[in-house]
């Protein structure tokens, strides 16, 4: 099986460098991107599957570049994420084509059940 293609957008480096860790343990492969300028140059090299996205990011706002992503491809799965999290962000998120969002701080356990819906209803 191909490793699925990864992309994780998060301006906290923390956050950013253990969510690329537990995915990598997990056989994706990973890549990361601190803002949207990072975002475009990692996209340039290959376009990933999932992406994992935080809503507030230093250049754009995280909405706008969901709704970027999916003008670039539709079919590209993006799981939005967010410690700043209102019910009408979430719903928002979802309407404009996130496949689901999280809540930070996060359990692995709510990734891994996120990758799990991707797998059986994606892929």
């Amino acid at each position: 099986m191909n490793k699925r293609k990864v992309l994780v957008i998060d301006d906290e480096k923390g956050i950013r460098d253990l969510l690329c860790d537990f995915l990598d343990r997990r056989g994706y492969q990973v890549s990361s991107a601190a803002d949207a300028r990072e975002m475009i140059i990692q996209m340039n090299k290959e376009l990933p599957e999932i992406v994992f996205l935080d809503i507030r990011l230093p250049d754009i706002d995280g909405l706008e570049l969901l709704k970027l992503i999916k003008q670039l491809d539709q079919e590209i799965i993006v799981i939005m994420m967010s410690a700043y999290a209102t019910e009408e962000i979430a719903r928002n998120s979802l309407q404009w084509g996130a496949f689901d969002y999280i809540r930070k701080p996060f359990e692995f356990e709510q990734v891994e059940r996120v990758l799990s819906a991707v797998e059986m209803t994606r892929f």
